[in-house]
This record gives structure tokens, C-alpha cells and sequence, in this order.
């Protein structure tokens, strides 16, 4: 049944349906010239062949079905809290980066990350940062649909790859993402106190365009449209291509900066 899996859900429906009708006729007619013309014969086959084909078919329907609503891959295990495979999701992005270079289907991706990340980590630790980023990807892979991609990147950064993604629909998805960070109030144990952690991130969006040779190209555009609204003052979205030849060379800023693994 692989191929079957590979079927969007329309088609694979229609498939099973129409094995399971010829299967069922086909053991309707054999059990009908084996019985005999009789009065209870048709009935006797049509239950047969509802047992016998129908119900197994119904239940792989189901569990095909269960399977494609299981929501956003993750790299690292489907709606994982972690999500920390980044070489399965480099994997997984460059198929889907280069389907759509193929088909022109439109695609982007987003990185988002967290605002003062130094100040965070001294202040809290790295256990805090953990904390944070579990929570923003249990917060951000179930909104997504089945064919995107979400994983952490990084210490202080998420990725997501938006598949059949047009530039509105993508900024739409970086601000949702954007708000519901805002919105989160993680638990933290920190020196035997309980707290609840409040960030921000800065969003990045890249449109996959003809200029991205390779999905690198489309991250390194990402990558910048995060420093922009970092440089922004954070809390927000931008959209690569960015000027960033007027950034300001704030101390802090730098600080904050150079403390990022890449």
C-alpha cells in the first residue's frame, strides 16, 4: 500500500473505494454460481462481501487518513516537542525546496528567533532557553499543515518551511507564529522556584525566488531578514531581500549577536 500513501487523500480514497466495489462484485458473482440461483443468494453474497472486503478496506481508509491528519513533520519525530534533527529537516526542505523549483509551486522559509537570547541565558541559563524552544515548537507545528516543516535550528532559533507558500501567506504564518510567542507564558523551574518565562522573537521570512540556487541561498536570505527585525527592536517580522548596510554597530547589539552559535 505505498503507493497508496503517496496518493493525496481524494485520489487514495477513490482508489480503495473502487477496490473494494470490484473485489466485492467479483465475490458476489463467484458465490452466486457456486450457491446456485436461489432466493437468499444475492443477500448471502453482498454480506459476504462486506465482510470480506469492505470493512478491511474501511479500516485501512482510517488509518490512512489518521495518518495524514497526523499534522506537520517534525524533524525528529511527527509533533516531537524538541524537534532538534536539524540534518533531517535539511534533508526533508531540500526535496520540498527542490520541488518547487521544479514546478514553480512557490515556497518560503521562516526562521524565528528569540529576542535577547544573551540576556537570558544569563540570566536563567541554558535550561530556560530549552524551555522556550520546546514550547515554541509544541506552540507553532500543530498550526501548520501536513507538507510543512518545523525543527530547532539552533539554540535560540526555530526553522519552518512553508511548502506551496505564496509572500502573503507566508507573512501571514510569521505573524501568527510571531503573536502566539508573545502570548506564551513558559514554566520554568529555576533555584527551586517555579517561574513562567515571557519572550519575543524576530521573525525572517525568505520567498523562495530564482535567486536561490540552493536551499542555503533561501536560509542565508532568512538569516538576514531575522538580524532586520532584530535591529528593529525586535518583535516582528521581516521579508528578505533586506538592506543591511545601515545597521547600526550597537555594542549590545553585537554582544547579543556574536553570542548565536551559527
Amino acid at each position: 500500500m505505498g503507493v497508496v500513501h503517496r496518493l493525496p487523500l481524494p485520489w487514495a480514497t477513490a482508489a480503495l473505494m473502487a477496490l473494494a466495489a470490484g473485489l466485492a462484485a467479483a465475490l458476489a458473482y463467484g458465490f452466486t454460481a457456486w450457491v446456485g440461483h436461489s432466493a437468499w443468494a444475492p443477500a448471502a453474497a453482498a454480506a459476504l462481501a462486506i465482510a470480506v472486503v469492505a470493512l478491511p478496506a474501511a479500516a485501512l481508509l482510517h488509518r490512512f487518513t489518521r495518518g495524514s491528519a497526523s499534522g506537520t513533520r517534525v524533524a525528529g519525530g511527527l509533533h516531537s516537542p524538541i524537534g532538534t534533527n536539524k540534518a533531517l529537516f535539511l534533508e526533508l526542505a531540500g526535496r520540498e525546496w527542490a520541488r518547487s523549483r521544479r514546478y514553480g509551486t512557490g515556497a518560503a522559509l521562516l526562521l524565528v528567533d528569540v529576542d535577547r537570547y544573551a540576556r537570558l541565558v544569563e540570566s536563567r541559563g541554558g535550561a530556560a532557553t530549552d524551555a522556550v524552544l520546546a514550547e515554541m515548537l509544541s506552540q507553532t507545528a500543530p498550526t501548520l499543515r501536513g507538507a510543512d516543516l518545523v525543527t530547532r535550528l539552533s539554540d535560540a532559533q526555530i526553522a519552518v518551511f512553508l511548502a506551496q507558500a505564496d509572500a502573503t501567506g507566508a507573512l501571514d504564518v510569521a505573524e501568527r507564529i510571531r503573536e502566539r510567542c508573545e502570548q506564551m507564558e513558559v514554566p520554568f523551574q529555576h533555584e527551586s522556584s517555579p517561574r513562567r518565562l515571557r519572550v519575543t522573537v524576530s521573525v525572517g521570512v525568505a520567498q523562495l525566488r530564482p535567486a536561490h540556487l540552493n536551499l542555503q541561498t533561501l536560509i542565508d536570505d532568512a538569516q538576514d531578514a531575522v538580524l532586520a527585525a532584530r535591529q528593529a527592536g525586535g518583535n516582528c517580522v521581516r521579508a528578505a531581500p533586506v538592506d543591511l548596510s545601515g545597521l547600526r554597530s550597537s555594542s549590545s547589539w553585537l554582544d547579543d549577536h556574536r553570542a548565536r552559535p551559527k
